[in-house]
């Protein structure tokens, strides 16, 4: 007897626990849907920190890392599966009320659900913690030799590129000059950098104007205007 009771014994304790996780499911069902309503919010704070940074890395013309955009999507996912959760008009039913007992096994179903949910955030908002989320891409013709094209040094014209562009994605920069004896290219390193930047999109918007050694201000305000397409009714020089 005393063996018997033994096994009992031991089988009893392996079988509350489950018993008492099934039942915490229905005790605490107001409590599992409070947490999920802040661990949602959590995660959309974190999303949104995420999206900055990306938006930052994006404009100072990175690429982002393809682990992070796989992680904004989950994100996305799982907020709005727990969005549809918390909208579940089965939920009514699963309410405790002075007029009506609640639906038990919808209760339950419905709590589970939000435990796992809760724990899918807790798990993606670990994921999340990134070394890096950026990095710069190799620019377009980027030279590994130091031939020559057309005269001038190709590898010194790639490494003067590549310092502009450092300086263009800089946020302290506000004036690059570039300068040089005629006919030595700048404009077409110009005309390069311009493309590139297009492709990259660091910039929402870029205009180009001619600056002879005698500029019209008044003529180069309004062409950038044009391209910008702003309309001043009066005219002033800046």
């Amino acid at each position: 007897m005393e063996i018997i009771s033994s096994i009992i014994g031991e089988v009893a304790k392996y079988a509350i626990k489950p018993i008492g996780r099934q039942a915490s499911y229905l005790i605490f069902y107001k409590n599992n849907f409070s947490s999920l309503a802040v661990s949602v919010e959590g995660l959309e704070v974190a999303k949104e920190r995420m999206t900055h940074s990306v938006e930052e890395e994006t404009r100072n013309g990175k690429k982002i890392e393809t682990d992070v955009m796989d992680w904004l999507k989950n994100v996305d996912e799982l907020i709005e599966k727990a969005n549809q959760l918390q909208k579940d008009p089965l939920r009514a039913n699963a309410r405790c009320s002075a007029w009506s007992f609640p639906n038990l096994i919808q209760r339950h179903q419905l709590s589970r659900k939000a435990t796992k949910i809760v724990k899918d955030v807790n798990e993606v908002q670990e994921k999340g913690r990134f070394a890096r989320i950026a990095y710069r891409p190799p620019l377009d013709g980027e030279a590994s030799s130091s031939s020559t094209r057309g005269g001038e040094n190709y590898e010194t014209r790639e490494s003067l590129k590549e310092n502009i562009m450092k300086a263009l994605t800089h946020q302290n920069s506000c004036n690059i000059g570039v300068y040089g004896l005629g006919g030595v290219g700048k404009t077409t390193l110009l005309q390069e950098i311009f493309e590139i930047s297009k492709q990259h999109k660091l910039f929402d918007t870029i205009v180009t104007t001619n600056v002879t050694n005698d500029p019209d201000i008044k003529t180069i305000q309004g062409e950038i205007a044009d391209l910008l397409g702003l309309r001043f009714d009066e005219e002033t020089i800046l």
